[in-house]
């Protein structure tokens, strides 16, 4: 009888052990919870449209368009630019009515580049409060060809 009265005693103290465990991993991980900073979405890029493959000299449309995603009215800056060559092809300052889009069309001029691949880049700047900035970017490859 005394045999397994100290099983049950080693199996209860293991038990145990796993509910403490257990109940200090759970804290742990709440108070994780409350150091993540909620994701707060503001403005984005939607979409950045350019032909994947031109002429050298051409002048190519590049065409963005910005969203606003919270209900009010929100003022950014649109950015587009030529990151291969560090030029800008545009550039301006926005406000979109809550939860509205707007499309843009720029040129960019081609003459006197060379036979190469070039990165077109949209960026939007954050507003205030906004923490999810993965969508103020995008990126396009114009492949320029004689």
């Amino acid at each position: 009888m005394m045999k397994y009265y100290k099983n049950s005693v080693g199996i209860n103290l293991i038990f145990i052990a796993c509910c403490f465990s257990a109940t200090k991993l759970s804290a742990c991980l709440a108070d994780e919870k409350r150091n993540i900073e909620p994701m707060v979405h503001g403005v984005m890029i939607v979409s950045l449209d350019a032909p994947m493959m031109a002429s050298i000299g051409e002048k190519i449309p590049v065409v963005v368009v910005i969203g606003n995603e919270r209900m009010t009215k929100e003022t950014t800056i649109l950015t587009v630019t030529c990151s291969t060559m560090k030029q800008i092809i545009g550039r301006e300052a926005e406000t979109l009515d809550g939860l509205s889009s707007k499309k843009f069309t720029y040129t960019w001029n081609t003459k006197g580049l060379k036979e190469d691949a070039y990165t077109i880049r949209a960026e939007i700047e954050k507003i205030p409060r906004e923490t999810y900035i993965d969508d103020n970017v995008k990126e396009a490859k114009i492949y320029l060809v004689p």
